[in-house]
């Protein structure tokens, strides 16, 4: 089973890249829903979130207040790192968890979608790496047009992640995303055979 490690730039088309894999039938285990998941009302996860920054970030209903949380992350590196202390180990075991599923189930191909693939770590759980990039004056564009946010605001919020150009350097694949979405379906098929091939 060959296991990619899917990441990429916020606003670089990870997503898009994902979903390309999803139609072709791929297992994709995607880190931010097991995150969700793990934060779900009533779980430990949020018990311990709770406990570390307060009842502040937890809505009525019992659902953490993501919102909050990404502005308190943001703004302070000692509580982001502490909730990636938190958060990174219980998502490793999980995608563990369903790596070995997949593996028992036969699969051929698995991809790991997780936007922090070099950052948490999680890079050593897969065979090859690959890099959704695009230059950054397209990433800042696309990010201020999805989030309708201005351009200090967008760059933050890159500044925020590894640099595109080191997750490029480090990747064993590197899929062009600053075209349209033909160009990029017609590139994703040529890796995609690529990769088939290594399986």
């Amino acid at each position: 089973m060959l296991v990619i490690g899917l990441t990429g730039g916020i606003s670089s088309g990870k997503s898009t890249v994902s979903q390309m894999f999803i139609n072709k039938g791929v297992t994709v285990l995607d880190a931010d829903r097991i995150v969700r998941d793990l934060q779900s009302p009533g779980s430990l996860l949020l018990q311990e979130i709770k406990v570390l920054f307060g009842q502040q970030l937890i809505l009525e209903d019992g659902s953490l207040n993501r919102q909050a949380l990404g502005a308190l992350i943001f703004n302070d590196e000692n509580a982001k790192q502490k909730l990636n202390d938190l958060i990174h180990p219980k998502v490793k075991e999980e995608l563990i968890y369903q790596l070995d599923r997949a593996r028992q189930q036969e699969k051929k191909l698995v991809v790991l979608d997780v936007p922090l693939l070099y950052e948490s770590g999680f890079d050593e759980l897969a065979d090859v790496c690959l890099v959704v990039y695009v230059d950054a004056i397209i990433q800042k564009t696309r990010l201020m047009k999805r989030d309708q946010i201005d351009e200090a605001y967008a760059l933050s919020k890159i500044n925020s992640q590894l640099s595109l150009e080191i997750k490029k350097e480090k990747a064993d694949f590197v899929l062009d995303n600053t075209g349209d979405l033909v160009e990029l379906q017609k590139r994703f098929e040529v890796l995609y055979t690529q990769l088939m091939r290594m399986t």
